[in-house]
């Protein structure tokens, strides 16, 4: 996905939910997308127990889908009122993640909210969020602010694989009217262990300007091979630990939004999903488009 031609939008009516509705159909007036759908999915496990052990009747079952319902009727109509811009919806009953995985293979890009007072617990190992994630195949943006403008500040991490190319060029297409950041982050091979060995700080020093310079040339053919404008490009390297450093320098930049990689082809590279994309879902306050790094 460069441009998505469609937007799904997992909501559950709370504040959160709302922004990124908002945020949507912003994007899709920025981008022109024309369909753009409102998801609910109504998951309670726990009424065929009730209904097991105290006989409770469907008609619970369906008071909770009628009240899903009238919410989303009025979600639907302040959009449309606020915006003018229509937008389908639906409500379903199932499993939340099931359901919304099964209809976001539909969609080019899928929205949530961020959820919860404590940003790091919304991503964490077997939240319903980073499961989320995990199985989703196509593009994930994940939404903290309201939109009150289009993105202007867009910071890209980039780790010089295959996929990189492609974050950069997402980068791009869903903010058309953005400075981009690309940032690398780098560290020394086992500049640890070097130290520990007795190494000294001149020779450390010199392996650390090496491997920056290695990275200022990649992040150079990078913007090339991504092909977009390098006018719209600021590069960055940055000698740390790569969750922190995007972290930090998405707020030094006042960032609107982290355009980052999402590893999966492979059982081992699914499990780096934990250590750098999940960390700056958790830990930045501005959006975050989690790009796939696998055609949906």
């Amino acid at each position: 996905m460069d441009k998505p031609g469609s937007i799904l939008v997992a909501t559950d009516f709370s504040r959160d939910a709302a922004l990124a509705a908002s945020r949507a159909v912003a994007l899709a007036g920025e981008l022109g997308v024309d369909d753009v759908r409102l998801l609910h999915v109504v998951d309670a496990p726990w009424l065929g127990t009730l209904q097991q052990w105290f006989g409770l009747a469907e008609s619970s079952r369906q008071g909770l889908v009628d009240e899903a319902e009238r919410s989303m009727a009025g979600l639907v109509s302040a959009i449309e009122a606020e915006t003018g811009r229509r937008v389908a919806s639906s409500v379903v009953v199932g499993n939340l993640l099931e359901a919304v995985i099964e209809r976001a293979a539909r969609a080019d890009l899928l929205v949530v909210g961020a959820r919860g007072q404590h940003p790091v617990r919304d991503f964490a190992i077997g939240t319903t969020g980073e499961r989320l994630l995990r199985k989703r195949r196509g593009s994930m943006l994940v939404t903290r602010r309201k939109p009150v403008s289009s993105y202007r500040r867009v910071l890209a991490p980039v780790d010089f694989s295959k996929h990189s190319a492609r974050v950069l060029r997402q980068a791009t297409s869903i903010a058309p009217a953005a400075q981009i950041d690309v940032l690398h982050a780098f560290e020394v091979p086992f500049e640890s262990k070097l130290r520990f060995a007795g190494v000294a700080d001149d020779e450390i020093h010199r392996l650390r300007q090496h491997a920056r310079a290695q990275a200022v040339d990649s992040v150079a053919r990078l913007v090339a091979e991504a092909g977009v404008d390098a006018a719209r490009v600021r590069r960055r390297v940055e000698h740390g630990y790569a969750p922190r450093v995007i972290v930090d320098a998405a707020r030094e930049a006042d960032a609107d939004l982290i355009v980052i990689g999402k590893h999966g082809e492979s059982i081992v590279e699914d499990l780096l999903l934990g250590s750098v994309t999940l960390h700056v879902l958790g830990e930045a306050r501005c959006d975050v488009l989690v790009v796939s790094t696998a055609q949906p």
